[in-house]
């Protein structure tokens, strides 16, 4: 997102701080699995998807069978084909897990593309989602107890739809199931990349909850959370159970002040960084600036004052004359005198969130085979952040960056705060507007009600059906951005005080900065329903048949929020639409031997915007010995172009850019080429085609003994005709300053002339293309993970899990044939904040109960990446001399990241238990990643805990 705003790894040298914190880990809780006695005999999980309402029921029925994501048939075990990792609740209370999107982006699947909700600036802003595979948000399917909900009016990028995981509720979840394969014949031709089932409790009884809170060791980011719960029946004696559930989560804003060296400012030049503080290349060097106003003479159109020209040679002066304000620095160079201020300050590290919700369910037995189920959630969620103060000079979506103090008023004065206007001249303005903070606020209230039924009726056949309504309301609301209007009139009849900011009226900022607001709205209407039947019994149990059915209705109304381009700086994203997917699918299990299992499944959806495509989907599962089983998959899917990127829809988005070295050069490494944003313009493209994919995994679970489980899965998945906003974007920048010509359909907008060096070569400002099918990529990895479970008798335990996911590749063929690979570098870097493609990612929980104390140790790691990236840089963009940055071998590298957490948890009894927290025990650092354009030096996505730093919750969980 440009902003506009289970595995064993392989071995990694650490620290001796890391060793002895992975020894203490050692000695700690359980993993994010379900207990062996709960998953069969396997206790890594590797399942496959049913409809997780027939659980219900199927389990009435008969109780020792298990219902599990990717299949419409019961099991005996969660040992499918598809590789599956599950997150209970319990285990996610022992890892200090608090809400969806954390438990969710934990997985080590999870990779380029998530979206973390630190990026607040991003054009997902106050959303967070995962991205399964790396394959970006719009791939990975989400589901509410196998029922599809709606998507996030925000879109990643303003393109790529997503389901926003801030906006649903934890407390009523009994287990979160992550199909790392494709489900496409299951739920949906999109779900390539896989599926997250998050799965809530059908029975509650009595009154339960948890009070929570928390703050970093600094002293900020405090949190609070609360939950209540109140149930009542017994679904087995009463044959009903209702219960009505509340919850409500605050965290404060950290922001970037709050913080020390490295990560408070852009001026890195102690440690052989950049000075890339606002204004401190120049007045005029760069689309920044300070809060106290420089100017230089200029000539200009009467009645224009976006047409100022420099005089030729003339300095800069500070507008006010006793000079630069408090809070920045007095500086002169060869230009004139300037104001130097580290506007990063202004910004957030962590937004501030609020997030309340209520859910009420009931559940009803109907009979002895059947169990319908009606449930209705309304989740409001608030995200708050702030931003630097805007600045005059921009680009979109008028050039200002010529705009000048007229030497006459409208009324035919003299301009008293245009020095130069006795002399006819206009006064050329750098200028940051400090006393207009810049706020973005985004809330989100989610509707979602759901009704179904499952069960069995005459010879062992299994029938489901779900019905739901969801709703998102948006209202984003910003605060700073300058109305071009109400600045012209404020600047041609001199009501906005330039000299002096703090002596304008609350009337005058109105006009020049007036609040604003946007609504966007998503709705999905849903109906589901399958069929199953056993038929005959074959060698290794009954031949199993199911069939199904559903149709969707999706709506989405995003309109720009810059309407008639009202606003400087405000990025005119926009997307709309309608359309009905209707789709038939079935499956079939045959073990046709005791040690083999296959099975087919196939889906046809049909889009009513004209995309119709069959899905099928392979898989066998070979058990040679009772304690190993071999399995394998193969599924095609396809993902129809979304509303912005067919229908109706464009943006515009921002990443930073330096020009190549020899454009540098030509420009005597002067400020017109020093570190700047780059825009990114996409249009929609009624004659796209879908995204079509290929995906295959291979893998074995291996379990030698009762304690001991380990898995070990490859995956390789293929997409072609992906569709991408400016695929070429990179190939067309390097074309443009090598003088050759541009891909097709592609365009690019340049920079004014360099005044000091008028006649070289302009930089590019803004890329210009529409979306196409222009992209493919593959991409494999292996996941491994291992489990043991120790029971010493007495209630005393100790179980250890190991989850890891290796990327081995993640080759992008833009669409010139030419393949760069991203593995271990910063690319995507127009993707989702620019987090990259570490390599590595994998989690360690250990966890030891002795008695009534429970002891959980959670370590995290990610390995590091070179910062650069072929999509930002182009072709061969691979080595230190494309260091994003552009300081070459100097952080030409983000080291990986490792954290450690600890949970200690009390039972005092039966109703009370109390426990404490340490998230990042070691205080662990953020590394250093001045490339990032999402967060000040850091990488959001990844490292998020190590700005935070060390922080302890305390809380108690209660049930009477």
């Amino acid at each position: 997102m440009t902003r506009m705003t289970s595995t064993i790894r392989k071995p990694v040298l650490l620290s001796g701080a890391a060793t002895g914190a992975l020894l203490l880990a050692l000695s700690a809780a359980p993993a994010f699995a379900q207990d062996q006695a709960q998953a069969g005999a396997t206790a890594a999980t590797s399942a496959a998807p049913v409809n997780p309402k027939a659980q219900a029921a199927d389990q009435s029925d008969q109780g020792s069978d298990i219902v599990v994501t990717g299949t419409l048939f019961r099991r005996l075990n969660t040992e499918t084909a598809s590789p599956i990792t599950v997150l209970t609740s319990e285990n996610l209370q022992r890892a200090g897990i608090t809400n969806v999107a954390d438990a969710v982006r934990s997985i080590s699947a999870d990779n380029s593309g998530s979206i973390p909700t630190a990026f607040a600036a991003g054009f997902g802003s106050g959303s967070a989602a995962v991205s399964l595979r790396g394959l970006s948000v719009n791939s990975t399917l989400v589901l509410i107890d196998g029922v599809r909900t709606v998507n996030y009016p925000y879109a990643d990028d303003g393109q790529r739809a997503f389901v926003d995981l801030n906006s649903i509720p934890k407390s009523t979840i009994d287990r979160i199931e992550v199909l790392k394969d494709g489900a496409s014949a299951t739920y949906g031709a999109d779900a390539i990349g896989g599926v997250v089932n998050i799965i809530t409790r059908k029975e509650i009884q009595g009154f339960e909850g948890t009070v929570e809170a928390g703050v970093s060791q600094r002293g900020d980011g405090g949190e609070r959370r609360a939950t209540l719960t109140a149930g009542y029946g017994d679904l087995k004696v009463q044959g009903f159970n209702v219960y009505i559930n509340g919850e409500y989560e605050k965290d404060n804003l950290i922001s970037v002040a709050d913080r020390g060296f490295p990560y408070n400012t852009a001026d890195l030049t102690s440690i052989g960084g950049l000075n890339n503080n606002s204004a401190s290349l120049g007045a005029f060097g760069n689309r920044s600036a300070a809060i106290a106003a420089v100017v230089r003479p200029a000539t200009y159109t009467p009645g224009n004052i976006y047409s100022g020209v420099a005089v030729p040679g003339a300095l800069t002066q500070v507008l006010n004359p006793a000079g630069c304000v408090t809070g920045t620095i007095t500086r002169n160079d060869a230009t004139g005198a300037y104001c130097e201020q580290n506007t990063t300050q202004y910004g957030t590290i962590a937004p501030e969130q609020e997030r309340y919700g209520a859910t009420i369910h009931g559940t009803l037995q109907v009979g002895d085979r059947a169990q319908a189920y009606v449930t209705g959630t309304y989740y409001h969620s608030r995200v708050f952040s702030t931003a630097a103060p805007f600045t005059i000079r921009q680009r979109n979506p008028i050039n200002s960056t010529n705009i000048v103090l007229p030497a006459l008023l409208a009324n035919g004065q003299l301009n008293p705060q245009n020095p130069y206007a006795a002399s006819g001249l206009g006064a050329q303005i750098s200028y940051a507007f400090g006393d207009l903070p810049q706020t973005s606020t985004t809330e989100n209230d989610v509707y979602r009600v759901a009704a179904g039924i499952a069960g069995k009726f005459g010879d062992d056949w299994a029938y489901s059906l779900d019905a739901s309504y969801a709703r998102s309301d948006l209202v984003g609301t910003n605060t700073g951005y300058i109305n071009i209007a109400g600045l012209t009139n404020a600047i041609n009849t001199g009501s906005y005080n330039f000299i002096n900011p703090s002596q304008n009226s609350q009337a005058v900022r109105d006009q020049v900065s007036p609040t604003q607001s946007n609504s966007a709205k998503g709705q999905l209407y849903f109906l589901q329903g399958s069929l199953t039947k056993s038929f005959f019994e074959l060698p290794g149990g009954p031949l199993q048949v199911g069939i199904g059915g559903s149709v969707r209705r999706e709506e989405l109304n995003n309109p720009n929020a810059n309407a008639n381009n009202a606003f400087l700086g405000l990025n005119a994203v926009t997307a709309s639409g309608k359309r009905t997917v209707s789709a038939g699918y079935f499956e079939i299990s045959a073990p046709v031997l005791k040690s083999v299992e296959l099975g087919a499944a196939g889906r046809f959806d049909h889009y009513s915007d004209g995309f119709s495509k069959f899905s099928p989907k392979a898989t066998i599962k070979f058990t040679p010995i009772r304690s190993l089983a071999l399995r394998a998959t193969y599924t095609q899917g396809f993902r129809a172009p979304s509303f912005a990127e067919s229908q109706n829809g464009a943006v515009i988005g921002y990443t930073s850019a330096t020009p190549p070295a020899a454009v540098v050069a030509a420009h005597g490494n002067n400020a017109y080429v020093q570190s700047y944003s780059l825009g990114y313009n996409s249009a929609s493209n009624p004659n796209l085609k879908p995204e079509k994919s290929r995906s295959f995994t291979g893998g074995a679970i291996f379990q030698p003994t009762r304690w001991l489980s380990v898995t070990a899965d490859y995956y390789n998945i293929k997409k072609t005709d992906v569709i991408s906003g400016g695929p070429l974007a990179g190939t067309a920048i390097a074309n443009y300053y090598a003088g050759t010509a541009l891909p097709a359909g592609y365009t690019v907008t340049l920079d004014d002339p360099d005044p000091l060096f008028p006649n070289a070569i302009r930089k590019v400002l803004i890329v210009n293309s529409p979306y196409a099918n222009a992209s493919s990529l593959q991409t494999s990895g292996i996941d491994v993970s291992v489990q043991a479970d120790f029971k010493f008798g007495g209630g005393n335990r100790f179980t250890s899990r190991l989850e890891g996911t290796e990327i081995l590749t993640y080759d992008f063929d833009p669409g010139d044939g030419i393949i760069d690979s991203y593995v271990g570098t910063q690319a995507p870097y127009v993707l989702s904040s620019g987090a990259g493609t570490p390599r590595w990612r994998a989690n360690w929980m250990n966890s030891m109960q002795v008695g009534a104390t429970t002891l959980t140790a959670t370590a995290y790691y990610t390995s590091g990446y070179k910062n650069v990236a072929v999509d930002q840089s182009g072709h061969g963009a691979n080595t230190c001399a494309d260091n994003l940055y552009g300081t070459g071998d100097v952080f030409c590298r983000t080291k990986g990241f490792f954290t450690l957490d600890l949970v200690g948890q009390f039972k005092v009894n039966d109703k009370f238990t109390f426990y404490l927290n340490a998230v990042n025990l070691l205080d662990a650092s953020a590394p250093i990643n001045p490339a990032n354009y999402a967060a000040v030096n850091y990488n959001p996505t990844w490292t998020q805990q190590g700005i935070v730093g060390r922080t302890f919750r305390g809380g108690a969980n209660f049930k009477f």
